[in-house]
């Protein structure tokens, strides 16, 4: 009976590791959205070349949405989108329409709850980084001076 007990604990256990708890879509839209918010505001504001979530250089505008936790949203593949600057508004007001309309809803969850393949990238990149390395010092081992 005491052995089952362990089990069934460490089962528990295991679940609550592998299952991330389910995030509220609704409120992570919501904290997002008012990041959204800020972001229009400061663009409306005239003479503004940066602020939250943006940098405008010339003509573009480099857009970068980030989550309260400092992760960032990605779309399209990508985490920083160049935007023409005369087209800009209309992309935040297309976006924020996205979002309300729950089409961000994976992506937001992902920065803000994690996600299993970010956490992942940056170790297989050391190791093709550190295997590369290691083939190359290992030629230069051999090398004659």
């Amino acid at each position: 009976m005491a052995l089952e007990n362990i089990v069934n604990a460490a089962k528990s256990a295991l679940k609550d590791v592998v299952s991330s708890p389910s995030a509220d879509p609704i409120s992570d839209r919501d904290e997002v959205l008012q990041d959204l918010h800020l972001a229009e505001k400061a663009w409306a504001t005239d003479g503004v070349h940066s602020g939250v979530w943006f940098v405008r250089d010339g003509e573009h505008v480099a857009f970068t949405p980030t989550t309260r936790n400092g992760a960032t949203l990605t779309i399209g593949g990508q985490t920083t989108n160049f935007i023409p600057a005369d087209r800009f508004a209309d992309y935040l007001v297309n976006m924020r329409a996205a979002i309300e309309a729950g089409e961000f809803d994976r992506e937001i969850a992902g920065a803000l709850h994690g996600s299993a393949n970010v956490g992942e990238l940056p170790r297989l990149r050391f190791r093709r980084l550190e295997k590369a390395v290691r083939k190359i010092s290992g030629k230069c081992n051999r090398m004659l001076y």
